[in-house]
């Protein structure tokens, strides 16, 4: 009897376990990410996003491929820097060039760094505005806009000069 309820009570934890975890933070509800519309990656991007799940931080994680599938089809369809702002959520930086070295992170006198640490503005693609979005502390995600429309995107790790 004792080793019954022992199974059982073993079997329950195992279920539960089970269910906790294949609802993960950092796993997709979409069946396909390669064959999401845009509207779909962006809806379960942010989603993602909203758990600030450190766990998400991978390379190859569902995170990271949707962001990259948003940030492809966005380019793609050339949008708007409300569509960027609205499809990818609110960006680490988002401003014009002259704006951008005013940003960056710069010591004071009391030894204290203040700022934002960015990519150095030679590893920018060209464009007038900015929309800076900032992965894993470490890799950011550009969107160059023109005539308020995105022309380029472009990936950058910390250190990478």
């Amino acid at each position: 009897m004792k080793l019954q309820i022992s199974t059982l009570i073993i079997a329950f934890s195992l279920t539960l376990t089970y269910n906790i975890n294949a609802q993960g933070a950092c796993s997709t509800l979409l069946e396909s990410i390669e064959n999401a519309s845009l509207d779909e990656a962006s809806v379960e991007f942010k989603r993602l996003l909203s758990y600030k799940n450190p766990y998400c931080d991978t390379t190859g994680s569902d995170f990271e491929k949707l962001m990259k599938k948003v940030s492809t089809d966005l380019l793609e369809v050339k949008a708007s820097t409300d569509q960027v702002l609205g499809s990818m959520g609110e960006p680490y930086y988002k401003g014009s060039l002259a704006d951008y070295e005013n940003q960056k992170v710069t010591i004071g006198r009391d030894g204290k760094p203040s700022g934002k640490s960015l990519p150095p503005s030679y590893k920018l693609p060209a464009g007038e505005y900015f929309a800076v979005y900032l992965w894993r502390k470490k890799d950011y995600l550009i969107f160059a806009f023109k005539g308020g429309n995105a022309t380029a995107t472009k990936w950058w790790q910390k250190g990478d000069y």
